[in-house]
């Protein structure tokens, strides 16, 4: 569910002028969407709910901050302040106990999304969003790791069947991949997009 932009960019202004009301609205909103999200990373709903209570604070905090020509504005600094927060607790517990860091490794988390969910046709508007930024980084690319990019990506192929079809060897196939997926890795935290990676490869 989301609400309609009319009634958000209202609700919105009225925060940024310190609107303690307009604040309640959002956080009824958005609360249950975050925690959601955020119990998916900690695994433990006490340490989420703290989290969430911390960055709806900060959201409050920095209310002036927030600029109101920005889409889904509110949405996206909580979703992205919840995964810095769950981010950064993880790999400090990981420091005392030794765990691996292997499933918080960004680049899988686009591996991840792009495996699964590059040809999902029913779009939330931020995970639209972020495909038609994907679209524009991939025209970027040249022609032959493009190629290469789509025909693993976006149709399935697996690297030898690549490799067949264009009479080159696997391992150049993979390099082009790798190319790909770091140079979009890249492109997506410039954009402040990466964080829906995870999000969209773990919700949808």
């Amino acid at each position: 569910m989301k609400l309609p932009f009319d009634i958000e960019r209202e609700l919105i202004r009225k925060l940024i002028n310190g609107d303690k009301i307009a604040f309640s609205h959002l956080f009824s909103f958005y609360k249950s969407q975050v925690l959601y999200y955020c119990v998916h990373f900690v695994k433990d709903k006490e340490i989420a709910e703290d989290i969430v209570q911390d960055v709806f604070f900060e959201l409050w905090s920095r209310r002036k901050t927030i600029r109101l020509e920005d889409k889904n504005a509110v949405k996206s600094y909580l979703f992205k302040s919840i995964y810095n927060r769950s981010i950064n607790l993880i790999k400090s517990n990981a420091l005392y106990t030794h765990t691996s860091l292997e499933e918080i490794n960004e680049t899988q988390i686009i591996e991840s999304y792009l495996s699964q969910h590059l040809r999902n046709q029913e779009h939330s508007l931020l995970l639209k969003e972020l495909e038609e930024e994907i679209a524009t980084y991939v025209e970027t690319l040249p022609p032959q790791c493009r190629r290469i990019f789509l025909l693993s990506r976006t149709y399935g192929m697996k690297n030898k069947e690549i490799a067949d079809q264009l009479g080159i060897s696997i391992k150049a196939v993979e390099k082009q991949i790798t190319k790909a997926i770091f140079g979009l890795k890249e492109y997506l935290e410039k954009k402040d997009l990466l964080f829906l990676c995870w999000f969209f490869s773990t919700y949808f």
